[in-house]
This record gives structure tokens, C-alpha cells and sequence, in this order.
């Protein structure tokens, strides 16, 4: 099976590319289907385009198509000519491209296709659905994880690549690469490790499905000694509706039996509790506390937060896709100086829905757990954004009643819903199999071969 990966920018936000550059080892040669126009004119327009061989090649976008430059020539390509192909017979690397966890500039194999899209361009890779699961699989778990482990990664990625959250089909893919949108795949660089590539043959054409269709099959790093509904964490990929309709087979799923615990799961003593239990070192609370991911906690003075959080604050009611979780209080309207934090609704793993920021100027409310983790970005702490929205508190106040200094704890690494690899890595460890570890994180579903 064949699918179309979308190549996304530095940033891995958008598909829309200022320009890109293409490199290989062996020549490679381009051509153009004229799928937008007549295939004469295509043909004629290219003036050899077609024959063109380099290592080399550069396409920027034109007012009313895009140049291709080699080593030897350039040539305008208007849009009746486009998309243009791109073949080598190794592997192609976009040297205008960075990749983190790979090699520098990402490199894909040798089948290209690049179009226009307003002024900037698009990239996509047709591949083999295993060439593309070797390259999530190197990007998403580490090779050195429990054989089991890595299986159940195979399995969730195949899935995933059929069913992804949000369809690509209106830019011509079948997902992208951005860990931000679909699942993380930072190009196909050097040798794959044997025991990935184990993982793929070993689980070779089976996916997760229930009632006889392919899962959404959700992953993320770390849970923080449990899972969490997926409503309580994701809006609806079409509507926008928050929270969306439950998913059955995306429910909260604790990852221990927490021995001790005296306080309510999901509560903030709760989280608490792990916390404490993270310090010390009791792996026998649940299967993800050997994680380094498991814990851990921001410090935050006043001055960092008057600095910069209202700028952040501002940016999130401005976006639309984050502006319906910001709710400003009624009668200011204005984001004053900050009293302190309280969440005011959790989800079932004790993640933060709901956050009330108290200020001076009144009461902002900020929803939905990816929200509120952007909400604390401060470049002066480090922080893009937090961990995860498995937090709580402690915090102080001066004589004025303001904040002057608080420490965000949380627990875990990514949304937390459905499978989670460090914790499919601690039941493997305990000698669990990928199916009896993919059957608890995705409760009522089966394995099938397609």
C-alpha cells in the first residue's frame, strides 16, 4: 500500500512552504502532468523540463506558477503544467528543511510532488505505507524500548496512517508529518534500526479497529500514571465543537492500582499523590512512573508572569482556533495584574479543562487542556508551553494580594489520551504482549489484518 505524506515547514505548523531546495546522490529527473490543462501544452510550455536531469534543484513560486532553477537551467512553469514530479533513484533530501530527532536535512525517498497553493508551495512523498512507519517509528519511540513495546507503536502508527484525526484530503494527502497535527515523521535518514524494522515485519498489515473499521489511534509520550478521555481534550476535527462526542474506545485508563491512595482519582490530591510518589522512586504505583517524563514543575516569579502572560493571553483570543477557550471576564474585558490560578474542572486523569485566572481587572477563564498549556509560554522560563495539563499549584501572594511567585507541577508528557509509550514500554517490562497492552489502552477493540 502506497500513501502520500505532506512535508511541512521549519516550525512543522503549515504546509505552505516558501521555497524548497532538493539535493540527491544520484540525478534527479523532473516532469510535469498538465493535470490542470491540455498534456500538449504541458509539454510544450516545459521545453524539456522533462529531460532535465540534476543533483540539484530549487522551486520557488511565481505570480502564476513556480521556477524551477538547476544546475544548468531555469525554467517557469505556469499552473496549467503543475503539479510537478520528482524522481530519483535514491533517496531526495530538502536541504531547505530542518528535522529534529533526525538528520539535519530530511531526506525521503526518491518520488516527489510539489504544487502550488496560493503563494507558497507544497511538498509531499508517496511512499510505501512501511517505508513511512520505519520513519515514525525512528521519530516517535526510542529502538531501545521492550520489543512489545515497539510493536504496539507499529500497530497504533499503521492505524493512525489510515485514520488520522484530521483528513488531508482537501491537500491532496493522506497525512503530514507534524507531530502537532498527525504523527512525526522527520524523513527517512541512514539505516533503520533492525529491531524497528522488527517491530513492522512482526506486526506486518495489522491495525486496531472496532467494530470492523480503523481506530483513531491516539498516542502520546507519558500519561503520568493515567489515561484521559479523549473529549475532555480535543474538540471535534469538523466542527470545532468542545467538548466533542465521546469516543468509546478513548477512555481514561489508570495505569496502576495506587497502592495507599486515600484521595479521589482525578482530584488534585490525587495528582499529588503521584508526585510524591515519582519522588520517591515508587515504581510500584503504575507502569509509566519509571519515565523521566513522569514529573515535573515550573517556577514562575511574578515579574516573569506580568511580563509576558497578558501578550500571551492577547495572541490566544486572537487566533481562532484557540479564541473560543479564552473568556475574558465581563465587565473589563482587560487582563489585570494576577492574583492566582485555580482549576476549576479536571478530567478524569485530573487533567485541567477549565482554568481561572484571577487579576485585578476581574476573572479569565481558559478551557481545554492544549490551550491551557500554551497559555503559560515565557520565554524568560524556558517554556514553550507546559508539559502537559496535569498541573497544580502552589503559590503566595504579597501584602497587596497580588501573586508573587507560584510553581506549576504536573504530571506527564503530550494530551495523554489512548495509547502511552512509556507506559506500553513498563507492561512490556512486566511481560505484558502488545495485544493485552494495545486491549487496555483502547478498551472494546480488536487487532485485524487489512
Amino acid at each position: 500500500m502506497q500513501i502520500w505524506v505532506g512535508i511541512s515547514n521549519l516550525e512543522l505548523t503549515s504546509l505552505d512552504l516558501a521555497q524548497i531546495e532538493l539535493t540527491s546522490q544520484t540525478p534527479m529527473a523532473i516532469s510535469a502532468s498538465g493535470a490542470n490543462g491540455p498534456a500538449g501544452a504541458a509539454v510544450a510550455t516545459l521545453n524539456g523540463l522533462s529531460t532535465i536531469v540534476s543533483s540539484t534543484l530549487k522551486f520557488a513560486p511565481t505570480g502564476s506558477g513556480l521556477r524551477v532553477s538547476s544546475m544548468a537551467t531555469t525554467v517557469d512553469v505556469p499552473d496549467n503544467c503543475l503539479p510537478i514530479f520528482v524522481k530519483a533513484a535514491r533517496a531526495i533530501r530538502v536541504q531547505s528543511l530542518h528535522r529534529a530527532g533526525g538528520e539535519a536535512h530530511p531526506r525521503y525517498p526518491g518520488d516527489l510532488r510539489i504544487e502550488r497553493k496560493g503563494k507558497h508551495l507544497r511538498l509531499s512523498a508517496r511512499m510505501d505505507l512501511d517505508q513511512y512507519l520505519r520513519g515514525v517509528l525512528s521519530s516517535e519511540m526510542p529502538a531501545s524500548y521492550h520489543a512489545e513495546a515497539l510493536n504496539c507503536q507499529a500497530l497504533a502508527a499503521r492505524t493512525y496512517a489510515l485514520n488520522p484525526r484530521i483528513s488531508h484530503a482537501v491537500d491532496n494527502v493522506n497525512v503530514c508529518d507534524s507531530y502537532l497535527c498527525c504523527q512525526y515523521f522527520a524523513g527517512l535518514g541512514g539505516t533503520i534500526d533492525p529491531r524497528i524494522e522488527k517491530a513492522i515485519d512482526g506486526t506486518a498489515g495489522q491495525v486496531i479497529v472496532y467494530k470492523d473499521k480503523p481506530i483513531l489511534a491516539l498516542f502520546s509520550s507519558n500519561a503520568g500514571g493515567h489515561t484521559e478521555n479523549y473529549q475532555n481534550c480535543f474538540s471535534d476535527p469538523l466542527t470545532g465543537r468542545f467538548p466533542p462526542e465521546p469516543i468509546p474506545y478513548l477512555s481514561g485508563r489508570p495505569e496502576g492500582n495506587y497502592p495507599g491512595l486515600k484521595a479521589k482519582v482525578g482530584s488534585e490530591e490525587f495528582l499529588r499523590y503521584l508526585y510524591a510518589a515519582k519522588k520517591a522512586n515508587d515504581t510500584n504505583v503504575c507502569a509509566d512512573l519509571f519515565s523521566s517524563k513522569f514529573a515535573w514543575s515550573v517556577n514562575l516569579t511574578a515579574d516573569q508572569l506580568e511580563s509576558h502572560m497578558h501578550f500571551v493571553i492577547d495572541g490566544l483570543a486572537a487566533n481562532k482556533d484557540t479564541a473560543p477557550f479564552v473568556i475574558p471576564p465581563a465587565q473589563s474585558r482587560k487582563f489585570g495584574h494576577i492574583k492566582g490560578f485555580e482549576v476549576i474542572k479536571r478530567g478524569v486523569s485530573g487533567v485541567a479543562i477549565e482554568l481561572k485566572i484571577k487579576t485585578s481587572s476581574g476573572d479569565w477563564l481558559v478551557k481545554k487542556e492544549l490551550v491551557i498549556r500554551k497559555l503559560f509560554a515565557n520565554p524568560q522560563a524556558h517554556v514553550a508551553r507546559l508539559n502537559s495539563a496535569r498541573i497544580f499549584f502552589d503559590q503566595s501572594v504579597d501584602k497587596l494580594g497580588l501573586l508573587s511567585h507560584v510553581t506549576v507541577s504536573g504530571l506527564g508528557f503530550g494530551h495523554g489520551v489512548g495509547l502511552q509509550q512509556t507506559g506500553a514500554q513498563g507492561y512490556a517490562l512486566q511481560g505484558q504482549k502488545y495485544k493485552e497492552i494495545i486491549a487496555h489502552y483502547f478498551p472494546g477493540t480488536d487487532t485485524a489484518t487489512v
